[in-house]
């Protein structure tokens, strides 16, 4: 049973003052309390204030300025008999949180309820902004102040997002509507601190939820995998058991996770056409590589912002001809026949019957070759005849509700690969949409590949279409940089998005109204393009360093919560949405699938 026991009183004095954002109390003595603890205090009608406990700081007691005999009665409450006020005091600063009523609560609330967090009917918000008087003796707030004051009685779709550990050992259940992902509330997650936090192990917890709890409605997920081995045992058992406090914690979330079902796994093409991966999975895999036919209409994913737009060679007119005139570009001029349209890389490098519009000076041409060449020779990716791979974007279409895609990009040579890569399937999916991708079956199955027509007739086809898709990518800053503003020598803004980056941003701007959203990690956010934080509804905040904290991409969050960031454990979160008035300190269980 919760500790009853009063642990503070609230006070005035001249350096001290309440207002109806935040009030002060002295903590009573040897009471054990810390920033993010909840507290709650009754205030007029009836009602009582639940706060949040922002700042502890040590004060010196000056009868002069501070009068003791004005809580005489209320000290005498407070502390034990052998406690006595010394020369300095232990203050806390409290945030409000929520005024709202709490009549007859108990009775609303029975052992039997499955979550902690059953709505209290009788529990509201009243439009009392009042601030908290001094002399009211504070407790430590219940499971159910806490509950009721974030709001969570009043979300419709719940989704369970972790565990709010209090220091008199109070664990509190929290939840977030699919509203605030989704949207049309909010979009988008992003996890930011520094390396073996943990930031990663939250998305992909939350990521486990979503899939179990939206499996009915239809989700699919597509996750790049950056890092080794990282992400390609998603389907497998841990190794190791659950610890009692693990099985606790979801027991206490409601949740009955197991590790990832309907999972494939899609590795680079290699040498030999064996996998380039770190890891090879048993069964459901497959190799992935480009044929030209496959990405002649994004080829500009291949070069940056700065060779496309550079004025001395052109390229995006080589890139925009190749486009237009496909797959009727021939060699030598001779249109009949198929034997000498350029149809493969090799005959794209060898190709140089251009117009003179199009390629004004033989540098240009040289320069285009030289980086088309530059992308075979080391790689095993591009290839001119695919024989045991398959290409990405067919495979995206053919997606499925319900299925988890794992690509690996971990082991791709150069970042321009593993960015193209990531390009390609944001360009795919977009084009899904753009087409009618929910809507009709002809769309959502994609123009290049064959259909089933009993299939459209009966419309099966898109009933297997997943109303969500999330799209999963660690270290985003690699694809989606921040970009310094200025003009190079050759006067192109160095603030351009590169193609990559532009169908990123083309997601987290539709996302909203397409139910399709990015999970986003990194470890600073001052490494990312703006419109990253600018666009995303939940942040998640692990340990960081106060300088990095200064930096304006950390506005949303007020210095005592930097503070507090700075000395965060490993483990634990901070959640930042604009559902919660102040942010919100989490715990989650550990993974139940394998992690290398």
């Amino acid at each position: 049973m919760q500790d009853t026991e009063p642990v503070g009183i609230t006070f005035v004095s001249e350096n001290f003052s309440n207002s109806i954002d935040e009030f002060w109390i002295i903590i009573k003595p040897e009471i054990m309390i810390n920033p993010f603890d909840f507290i709650s205090v009754e205030n007029v009608r009836n009602t009582k204030t639940i706060g949040i406990v922002k700042e502890l700081k040590r004060i010196y007691f000056d009868p002069e300025t501070f009068s003791k005999n004005q809580y005489f009665s209320q000290l005498k409450l407070l502390m034990n008999k052998d406690e006595m006020l010394g020369d300095g005091l232990t203050v806390a600063k409290i945030d409000v949180i929520a005024n709202r009523q709490f009549h007859k609560f108990q009775e609303e609330y029975t052992e039997n309820d499955s979550r902690i967090n059953k709505p209290p009917k009788k529990s509201k918000n009243l439009s009392i902004n009042m601030p908290v008087q001094e002399g009211k003796l504070v407790n430590f707030a219940t499971a159910e102040e806490v509950i009721s004051s974030l709001g969570i009685p009043e979300m419709e779709n719940p989704i369970p997002a972790g565990v709010i550990s209090m220091t008199n050992d109070t664990q509190i259940p929290i939840d977030l509507d699919v509203t605030y992902i989704f949207g049309p509330d909010t979009t988008h997650v992003n996890a930011t601190g520094i390396s073996g936090n943990m930031k990663t192990s939250y998305l992909l917890f939350l990521l486990q939820v979503i899939y179990q709890k939206l499996s009915e409605e239809g989700i699919s997920i597509i996750l790049f995998n950056t890092k080794e081995k990282d992400l390609l045992y998603i389907d497998k058992e841990r190794d190791e058991g659950f610890t009692s406090e693990d099985k606790h914690v979801l027991d206490l979330l409601g949740l009955n996770l197991t590790p990832f079902n309907n999972v494939k796994y899609f590795l680079p093409r290699g040498k030999n056409g064996k996998p380039n991966s770190a890891h090879v999975p048993e069964k459901n895999f497959l190799t992935y590589s480009f044929e030209l036919a496959d990405v002649y209409d994004r080829l500009e994913l291949l070069f940056s912002s700065e060779t496309t737009l550079d004025p001395q060679y052109n390229i995006s007119s080589i890139l925009n001809y190749i486009y237009e005139f496909w797959p009727n570009l021939t060699q030598g001029g001779n249109s009949k026949g198929d034997s000498n349209k350029i149809a493969t890389w090799t005959d794209l490098i060898n190709f140089n019957e251009y117009p003179e519009e199009v390629v004004t000076h033989k540098t240009t041409l040289l320069k285009f070759q030289g980086m088309i060449q530059r992308f075979r020779k080391p790689s095993t990716l591009f290839v001119d005849k695919k024989v045991t791979s398959t290409y990405l974007g067919r495979e995206i279409r053919k997606m499925n509700k319900n299925e988890v895609y794992v690509i690996d990009i971990a082991r791709l040579s150069t970042l321009d690969e593993q960015a193209f890569v990531v390009g390609d399937v944001m360009k795919t999916i977009d084009e899904m949409y753009s087409l009618g991708h929910v809507d009709t079956p002809d769309a959502a199955f994609g123009g290049d590949i064959e259909i089933d027509a009993e299939k459209v007739k009966t419309n099966t086809g898109m009933a297997k279409k997943p109303k969500y898709i999330v799209i999963f990518i660690d270290e985003i800053n690699r694809f989606l940089p921040h970009r310094v503003s200025g003009i190079n020598n050759f006067g192109i803004s160095t603030s351009n998005r590169s193609a990559v980056a532009e169908e990123l941003f083309k997601t987290l701007i539709t996302g909203k109204s397409r139910h399709c959203i990015l999970f986003s990690a990194q470890q600073f956010k001052s490494q990312i393009d703006p419109s990253v934080n600018e666009n995303t509804g939940l942040h998640v905040i692990t340990k960081l360093g106060l300088s990095e904290l200064s930096s304006n991409s950390y506005s949303m969050i007020d210095d005592a919560t930097k503070s507090v960031i700075s000395k965060l454990h490993k483990g634990e979160f901070i959640l930042v949405h604009p559902a919660f008035r102040h942010p919100v300190k989490i715990t989650i269980p550990k993974p139940t699938f394998k992690r290398p």
